[in-house]
């Protein structure tokens, strides 16, 4: 293992860092430093907007502390982990935004307010994914050894992508939308490798267009691609065919993670999806793994764990499995938000999110998990 850190945001309504002020992110790191954790990946794109935008389709929310200062405390965090041996990384989530001002809902989580997924066949998009990724750059590229793109739920049917995958499977011999809409549901087989096969490409199309965004701009930072496991009773389903993720791009690291976050639920599968197969495949392995993190899914269940016990597995599975580098999401709870909510952190076994980050560093001390 070559990196073990924590995985956190500074966007509005995640419940973590958003109201870090530039001693909380001085106080952070000198944990960090100290425990041996020698990596972050700082989420400043998510469902909401953590940093200060001239985007105008993207919510700037005046109480969030980076927008507040115009970036100061995102630049100061970045600056202070470089100067503590950590390794910072940049987290851009491209394709949910805040509706109100991105504009048209397609669809919309309706947990979770006004967020709207996007695909890159909807016309525009691409176009302000690449404006993001620019901005961004423009803003932080020299201060960062890496950014991590996310395309969550880009993958979804829609209308106005039914044309778009008639043309790609015409071109490679795939049965057409209407074929495969009537696909006979079998609980014993996974059906839907055609459509899941041209969202890949759809993808791959688009992460071109963002590394050519990122290089235009000087910025020589590692990319690396996070994909999304679907993990629940009985089945583990990577939403991207990975074989041809890895011939588009070899050098990419991939990020994955458990979707429901419960180290319980289908464990060795969740690791073989998550390291072995990447890894057999070429690939460095970048895991992502439950931190100070309260959220659940479904969003208001209750489950009988705390997070002793899900660290405990995460740092058992690590040092079984050995993935490249490992991140726990979520350093602290500060408010009460829908990742990291410090109402809901006394269930899980803590009543301070900060008490509990130094737990989770002191337990994988303990437990011999670090840097080799």
């Amino acid at each position: 293992m070559k990196e073990i850190g924590f995985w956190d945001y500074t966007c509005p309504t995640h419940g973590s860092l958003e109201h870090y002020t530039t001693d909380e992110w001085d106080r952070l790191l000198d944990d960090m430093a100290a425990g041996g954790f020698n990596s972050l990946v700082l989420g400043i794109k998510w469902l909401t907007t953590g940093y200060r935008s001239r985007l105008p389709w993207l919510d700037q929310r005046a109480d969030n502390a980076a927008i507040a200062t115009d970036n100061a405390t995102i630049h100061h965090a970045l600056a202070g982990a470089r100067q503590r041996g950590i390794r910072p990384r940049l987290l851009v989530v491209s394709t949910q935004f805040q509706t109100p001002e991105f504009g048209p809902q397609f669809p919309t989580i309706g947990n979770w307010g006004d967020v709207g997924h996007y695909d890159v066949d909807q016309p525009g998009v691409t176009e302000r994914i690449l404006a993001l990724f620019g901005e961004v750059v423009d803003l932080f590229g020299q201060e960062i050894d890496g950014i991590v793109v996310e395309m969550e739920f880009c993958d979804a049917e829609g209308p106005h992508r039914v044309a778009s995958y008639n043309r790609w499977a015409a071109a490679n011999n795939r049965p057409d939308f209407e074929t495969i809409k009537k696909i006979l549901l079998e609980p014993r087989s996974y059906p839907f490798f055609d459509w899941r096969d041209y969202a890949t490409q759809r993808r791959i199309d688009t992460l071109r267009e963002i590394e050519k965004t990122v290089r235009a701009g000087g910025c020589n930072a590692e990319l690396s691609s996070l994909v999304e496991l679907a993990n629940g009773d009985g089945v583990c389903v990577s939403n991207v065919n990975l074989p041809v993720l890895r011939d588009a791009f070899p050098q990419w690291p991939l990020v994955t993670y458990d979707s429901v976050y419960d180290r319980r639920v289908n464990r060795l599968a969740a690791m073989d999806f998550c390291i072995h197969q990447p890894r057999k495949l070429g690939l460095q392995a970048y895991y992502l793994t439950r931190g100070v993190m309260t959220w659940t899914w479904p969003p208001d269940a209750t489950w009988d764990t705390t997070l002793q016990e899900q660290w405990r597995m995460s740092l058992e599975d690590a040092a079984a499995h050995n993935p490249d580098v490992l991140w726990f999401m979520g350093s602290d709870a500060r408010s009460d938000g829908l990742v990291c909510s410090n109402k809901k952190l006394a269930h899980w076994g803590y009543h301070d999110g900060i008490v509990a980050r130094r737990a989770l560093m002191e337990m994988a001390k303990q437990m011999g998990v670090r840097v080799r």
